[in-house]
């Protein structure tokens, strides 16, 4: 299920980099497919659609980080290489973690600080910043890296108080109203509207969201999670076949640290 989902991602951000409208409507086109769907998985499993009052901020602030970490994500898509916006992306686990010691005051010990150490150092091989080669836009990657993580750390504070489809199906809800306020004018005025690659991009970013969460569902997070890398692996291969992209020896030795790095993290965190 995890390799599907990092299939699916991979497939969503080429559609997103092929697509030549506005992050905006591209990010709406995202979520209003998904939020249709989760609503008549709703409907048909008769889930909860109302989420519990003690919810209601730690909701909405899942629903406007993720929001936010969309937006920037397909932003750092249009304007990276395809492998160096998913690389950056994919740095949320690191900041869960942080976030996690921060706000749920959950211990890190000095052995997972450093492995934080060669995480940072492939950032700023990937990033470059003291070069020509810097693109701002590697910022906005790592902050959607961190909105996302901020968004995860909502989800973990209601854990299994809530349903998740009723919180998937919120964060559609508000994330598309956003987008759409931002992309109407947009939508006014495109004289021819790629549909299909628009719902291309929903429903694969559905079927990459099903799958992720299903495989946390169904087994240990420390068991799949390294899986999700299989993302960069696709995004890169995609990237070269249809934009004959091919990251610098720099970028490289950036994904090779920030991968192992994280593969070392989560078989710590198994023992």
């Amino acid at each position: 299920m995890m390799i599907m989902s990092a299939v699916s991602f991979a497939i969503m951000a080429a559609f997103v980099k092929a697509t030549l409208h506005s992050v905006e409507v591209k990010a709406f086109s995202r979520q209003i497919v998904s939020c249709i769907f989760i609503l008549a998985i709703i409907i048909y499993k008769r889930y909860p659609i109302i989420p519990k009052k003690r919810n209601y901020l730690k909701l909405l602030l899942r629903c406007f980080f993720g929001t936010l970490g969309i937006y920037l994500y397909f932003y750092s898509i249009d304007n990276l290489l395809l492998a160096n916006a998913s690389m950056l992306t994919r740095l949320s686990p690191f900041f869960v973690t942080i976030f996690a010691f921060l706000f749920l005051k959950e211990s890190i010990n000095k052995t997972t600080w450093m492995i934080y150490i060669p995480m940072l150092i492939g950032c700023i091989l990937i990033i470059k910043p003291n070069s020509n080669l810097f693109n701002p836009a590697s910022i906005y990657a790592i902050i959607a890296a961190c909105s996302g993580a901020l968004a995860y750390i909502m989800i973990r504070l209601m854990g299994k108080d809530e349903n998740v489809y009723t919180i998937i199906f919120w964060f559609t809800v508000f994330s598309s109203i956003i987008y759409f306020i931002y992309a109407r004018r947009d939508l006014a005025v495109i004289e021819e509207v790629k549909y299909l690659n628009l719902i291309l991009i929903g429903l694969f970013g559905l079927i990459g969201q099903i799958g992720l969460t299903v495989s946390y569902q169904i087994s240990k997070a420390s068991y799949v999670a390294p899986y999700s890398y299989f993302y960069i692996i696709f995004s890169g291969i995609l990237g070269y076949i249809l934009w004959s992209e091919v990251p610098d020896m720099s970028s490289i030795a950036g994904y090779i640290l920030i991968i192992i790095s994280y593969l070392i993290l989560m078989e710590k965190n198994k023992g």
